[in-house]
């Protein structure tokens, strides 16, 4: 019997809905703010690595999964890899889901306070 692989952290059937999978991939701040800081065009490892602030494997993998699901692309120069996005209509996921998260909060603000 086959074992499902493992996508951040999660086990995932070989039947799993790739909708899962596009979600389980924006479901990180850190791989939320590689695709925030994509917006602006092509960055370097290196350059994403300094935005992060983490070790250098963590970004990896962080963009191992967003490439894995098609969010990110990648071209080497030299010893350089570079990333940017491979589709701009994940930006517009990103601004719909913080008008999402912007209106319930402002409906249930009470609950907050």
């Amino acid at each position: 019997m086959r074992r499902g692989r493992r996508m951040g952290g999660r086990m995932m059937g070989p039947m799993m809905d790739p909708r899962s999978k596009f979600f389980m991939a924006l479901a990180s701040d850190q791989r939320i703010k590689i695709l925030e800081s994509l917006k602006k065009g092509e960055k370097s490892s290196a350059d994403l690595i300094s935005v992060l602030e983490l070790d250098p494997s963590v970004v990896s993998r962080h963009l191992m999964m967003l490439r894995n699901v098609g969010l990110v692309s990648a071209r080497k120069e030299g010893v350089a890899l570079y990333f940017a996005l491979a589709d701009d209509r994940v930006l517009e996921v990103l601004d719909l889901a913080t008008q999402i998260t912007k209106d319930w909060f402002s409906r249930f603000q009470h609950f907050f306070r």
